[in-house]
């Protein structure tokens, strides 16, 4: 018997399954083309991703799993549409290829703003109201670029013991990073 115990400098490298893991994955919808090419910090796929996702996005700016097909009526999602913010903001920190160009980051951004204002509404079957859940989330996404203005904040109100811990921690970062917009006591109630 016995105990090893080793430190690396970072956890990825020390991990060939994981990487031959996303090498192999077979599946294609944006989320997971994103996801891939980050984990592989494969800037080539990320390339590839960002020329087709301009035809992921609903007419709303939102992001869809698949391409929408030409009439079909607005259903991008934004739950994917603020992971694609926010993920590629932690991408970028490490390969500033991994930015989404700004045009098409300024799109998001608008159907992102209209979400979180109550202009545009989606409503996706889920086992409890998660609504002030996905605003909060893209709060977060829209923080990360400083979109986020007070009135925004002001849509809904946050019952801090009603929400999940990723909630909760996707509103204060939005809080911390934005500290002149938190009301006074704000982020020590939430």
């Amino acid at each position: 018997g016995g105990l090893a115990v080793t430190w690396q400098a970072r956890l990825a490298q020390g991990m060939p399954g994981v990487r031959r893991y996303f090498e192999r994955y077979p599946f294609a919808c944006l989320e997971q083309k994103t996801s891939k090419s980050i984990g592989l910090r494969d800037v080539a796929l990320w390339k590839t991703v960002v020329e087709q996702m301009p035809s992921y996005l609903d007419e709303d700016g939102l992001a869809d799993y698949f391409p929408p097909y030409a009439g079909s009526p607005a259903r991008g999602s934004d739950t994917l549409t603020s992971y694609l913010l926010a993920v590629t903001d932690e991408a970028a920190k490490i390969d500033p290829a991994y930015a989404i160009p700004a045009d098409l980051r300024e799109r998001i951004e608008r159907g992102l703003i209209a979400f979180v204002e109550g202009r545009i509404r989606r409503e996706f079957w889920s086992p409890q109201r998660d609504a002030p859940v996905r605003r909060i989330a893209a709060l977060e996404a829209l923080s990360r670029t400083g979109k986020v203005t007070r009135s925004m904040l002001e849509t809904f109100d946050v019952d801090p013991n009603g929400l999940p811990t990723s909630a909760l921690v996707d509103w204060y970062a939005t809080l911390t990073r934005l500290p002149a917009l938190a009301r006074p006591g704000a982020i020590e109630r939430a």
